[in-house]
């Protein structure tokens, strides 16, 4: 690797004995990263002022200044950085002013790949979507969603070795705004079960912890949003669309027989595929506004006039945001791609399951030809190689629209 492109990252922890730890564990990945070590959140801020950082890792518990202080500054005057939490526990008065700042937790003590990896996620997101016109955008952004505190309480039970539906759904319980919520797409037509669901454990049972963990993490990102701020937008219509989405999705994913990791992950990219579109609504309201009205009446695409006035499109956005909370790369790269854009060749199966999906809810809810043909393109079909598939997933996919409203 050319020296000039090492990548940075900066790790923070008033005990020594971590710092060392952290030393050992990552001195492998010396000649590949410039690896810097600060005692103090005040250290810290002081090499972020000299040094330009890729990532900063940081423990919570500090004395002088917490990890939450630092994490707080670094986001206000370092936009540009991963920031990501190292720590052995967090409460929950804590935990909800560190979801605020942090775009990852994990919970220490972490293995070396745990760790590896979610830096390495940090980083490779450059790659993706093109760091300087991302960077561009990002310092401009006053706001951006934070990673839900109950989808990181939700996934380490999920992880953890223990694991069990009652277990998730106990934790799932705890919240009762997100169990009404859960409840309410559960029995709503979205899924037409055949009776209604009571509680939280018969509702995990039931769909299973892929579906619940994705129902939270797209409700409460959501819910992060003012609907005031972004009517032109339209918060609860893109909610049902990115709803009708993953289900499309799910249903294209089990016609091809997509293993059921698979099949997951194309449902939780059609909840997330639009939430770069919430970003931009909410930092630019009368901009965005602007934007939508143009491609009404230009007939232009969304994403093109997103590129044109912003330097990237909500699709680039919103893989990005979701890569730096550590979601898969197959949901971040069908979130990049859900509109053709920056696919390569080796696009998997996932990504060309959510650009059909998207395509198919916008000819489903419209009932209109000409809105499935503007988000569909022919090269984009053939390079994913699904372009003699479409029209049997359209007549799945309505199919199972019917079935569900009878």
């Amino acid at each position: 690797m050319n020296p000039l492109e090492r990548c940075a990252v900066l790790f923070v922890d008033d005990d020594p004995r971590v710092l060392q730890g952290l030393r050992r564990m990552l001195h492998a990945e010396r000649h590949h990263w410039d690896l810097q070590f600060a005692a103090s959140g005040r250290e810290a801020l002081a090499c972020l002022e000299r040094n330009t950082f890729d990532a900063l890792v940081t423990d919570l518990r500090m004395p002088d200044m917490d990890g939450v202080e630092l994490l707080t500054v670094a986001m206000a005057h370092h936009p540009n950085v991963a920031r990501i939490v190292l720590s052995g526990e967090i409460d929950p008065s804590a935990g909800f002013k560190t979801v605020r700042c942090a775009h990852q937790f994990i919970a220490k003590p972490c293995d070396t790949e745990t760790l590896k990896a979610a830096i390495s996620r940090a980083f490779a997101l450059r790659g993706l979507i093109g760091n300087h016109r991302m960077k561009a955008l990002l310092s401009r952004l006053e706001t951006l969603p934070s990673q839900p505190a109950l989808y990181t309480e939700v996934m380490a039970v999920i992880q953890s070795p223990n694991s069990s539906c009652r277990k998730v759904a106990e934790l799932i319980a705890r919240d009762a705004g997100m169990t009404a919520k859960i409840l309410q797409l559960v029995n709503s037509a979205f899924f037409g079960l055949a009776h209604r669901i009571g509680d939280a454990q018969e509702a995990v049972a039931l769909l299973g912890t892929d579906t619940i963990k994705a129902l939270v993490l797209g409700a409460q990102v959501f819910s992060q949003f003012d609907s005031k701020r972004i009517k032109a937008l339209g918060l609860d219509t893109l909610w049902h669309h990115c709803l009708a989405a993953s289900q499309c999705a799910r249903t294209i994913s089990a016609v091809e027989n997509l293993p059921r990791p698979l099949q997951a992950e194309a449902f939780t990219a059609g909840i997330l595929h639009d939430v770069g579109k919430l970003v931009l609504a909410q930092n630019f309201p009368e901009a965005y506004a602007e934007v939508l009205q143009r491609a009404h009446m230009q007939d232009r695409t969304v994403p093109d006039l997103e590129t044109e006035r912003f330097g990237a499109s909500h699709a680039e956005l919103g893989a990005y945001l979701m890569g730096l909370w550590g979601l898969d790369e197959a949901i971040i790269d069908s979130i990049a791609g859900h509109h053709g854009l920056s696919l390569t060749i080796a696009a998997g199966p996932v990504t060309a399951v959510v650009y059909a999906a998207n395509a198919m809810e916008h000819l489903l809810s419209t009932g209109s030809p000409e809105a499935c043909t503007r988000s569909v393109d022919p090269a984009v079909l053939a390079r994913l190689n699904i372009a003699d598939r479409f029209a049997q997933w359209e007549q799945c996919c309505r199919r199972h629209q019917q079935e569900a409203a009878e």
